[in-house]
């Protein structure tokens, strides 16, 4: 454990708190032991804000992290626009790719170590470790407990349906961070800040036609997903389409 690490667990904020760090250790599926944070928990968590910035610039490349700061300033905004708590949304944005660029093997150790059965089409694609690898860590090393935050590192790559508020707020800032640049970015950027499911449906599209035109296996959950917003949405985004034709 690094010395930034072992700050991180020294001095909680009151006696639950402590009690949540330790049962975090034997929790052996995602969400097994876990609550919401009270408001003394998520001030705790945020006044390690510094250390938890230092410990992931010690971890991940400058791009990454980066866009780890990026991410958490943006799932703050869209936090406060749709009423979710902005703190949670920024700690969840923090510590998204906390796991990205660690090596194959300590992925699957904490993929592994999440304690839910995943499908095989996510066991089968390393680069989508990473998320349940990264609840995971989030869980365990950092000791946060909140089942939301959780699921929505888990699922921040795929998505899935039925989705909370914060899991799509984790998914949509991802997307559309300052940094990012790829085409359409500005349409999906647009979308967000109207209307969640509305950048999940323009972003979800843009991700399964990258995945189909690649001949790459996509993941039930991002199809899942992408249904339910189009069964919502889309017949919205037809007739619009076809009024511009």
């Amino acid at each position: 454990m690094s010395d930034t690490m072992k700050k991180l667990w020294e001095n909680p904020a009151n006696p639950e708190l402590e009690v949540a760090f330790q049962s975090a250790e034997s929790a052996n599926v995602c969400t097994a032991g876990t609550r919401e944070l009270t408001p003394e928990e998520i001030a705790f968590h945020m006044s390690r804000a510094e250390e938890y910035k230092a410990l992931l610039k010690e971890r991940l490349p400058e791009a990454r992290y980066l866009h780890s700061l990026n991410v958490a300033d943006c799932a703050r905004k869209l936090a406060e626009l749709n009423g979710v708590d902005p703190d949670k949304a920024w700690l969840a944005g923090l510590f998204h790719d906390c796991m990205k660029n660690l090596p194959w093997d300590e992925q699957e150790k904490y993929m592994t170590q999440l304690g839910d059965k995943l499908p095989d089409h996510v066991l089968n694609t390393p680069k989508l470790w990473h998320a349940p690898a990264g609840a995971a860590y989030m869980r365990d090393e950092i000791g946060i407990l909140d089942a939301d935050m959780i699921r929505a590192i888990k699922y921040h790559t795929t998505g899935r349906p039925n989705m909370s508020p914060l899991e799509k707020v984790l998914y949509v800032a991802d997307y559309v961070s300052i940094e990012r640049d790829y085409p359409g970015v500005e349409r999906v950027r647009e979308a967000a800040f109207r209307n969640l499911d509305e950048a999940i449906l323009i972003g979800g599209r843009f991700t399964l036609i990258s995945l189909l035109e690649r001949y790459r296996v996509v993941n039930y959950d991002t199809f899942a997903m992408y249904n339910e917003a189009a069964s919502e949405l889309g017949a919205a985004y037809e007739e619009l389409s076809n009024k511009q034709l």
